[in-house]
């Protein structure tokens, strides 16, 4: 509930947006003690890191998990993926575990381009980002591609003949998550792992989901905060 009054929070009356961002503080806040608590501090304070560098639109339990999963998956073949990645929080954390893997990262830099009656959360062009700002953000780190498009239609025949240990959607709408389900899912290696934001409370999200892997042998594995994963069988 209180991820959906975030995404909410452009169509809100400026009056009540101070109290959807402070809520959200208050939530990162919390969930970074408790990450301090059980964690090290190196992914900590990396997490604390990324989220006063960039607009981060993920908790920190959700950054967390992205590190943890990319971390996890650094020590297989395949290349790496972000579809959606708005100013470059996300794709930060998997540059800072992914070793040596070959990483590419996909988005519009115009915002969201799809948003449909399927997406009542989202409109047209909301999270457009600099993808020069981009670039910047992640140039210290090897292997990483960086492609402005709509994905797959425009950026996907980079990656067509390309497997991947792990892929991070953060693509909002129906129309992209259904596209970049049915792009991945025979990508993936076995064990590859793709994990999607915003399931938990987006209705089209969850959607696309349920209709690519509907007949497929794989589970969907619901995570605390918004996401979801999947671990592809062999």
């Amino acid at each position: 509930m209180l991820q959906s009054l975030v995404r909410l929070e452009g169509r809100i009356p400026t009056k009540y947006r101070f109290t959807r961002r402070f809520s959200r503080a208050i939530i990162h806040r919390f969930q970074q003690k408790i990450l301090n608590f059980y964690k090290g501090p190196e992914v900590t304070g990396l997490i604390r890191r990324v989220r006063a560098e960039v607009d981060c639109q993920i908790f920190s339990n959700e950054g967390y998990m992205v590190y943890s999963v990319a971390r996890a998956q650094s020590t297989m073949d395949g290349a790496m993926a972000e579809v959606g990645t708005y100013q470059g929080a996300s794709a930060k954390l998997i540059c800072e575990a992914k070793g040596s893997a070959e990483f590419h990262v996909f988005d519009t830099f115009c915002g969201l381009v799809d948003a449909s009656d399927n997406d009542p959360l989202f409109r047209q062009s909301d999270y457009s980002s600099s993808e020069n700002s981009v670039r910047q953000y992640l140039s210290q780190y090897p292997n990483v591609h960086i492609h402005k498009g709509f994905f797959p239609a425009a950026t996907g025949d980079v990656v067509r003949d390309k497997k991947f240990s792990f892929v991070n959607l953060d693509v909002d709408t129906y129309a992209s998550t259904r596209d970049s389900l049915e792009f991945f899912y025979p990508r993936l290696l076995p064990g590859g792992i793709l994990m999607s934001h915003d399931y938990a409370q987006a209705e089209g999200v969850r959607k696309a989901f349920e209709e690519v892997l509907g007949s497929k042998p794989e589970s969907i594995i619901e995570l605390p905060e918004s996401q979801c994963m999947f671990i592809k069988q062999g």
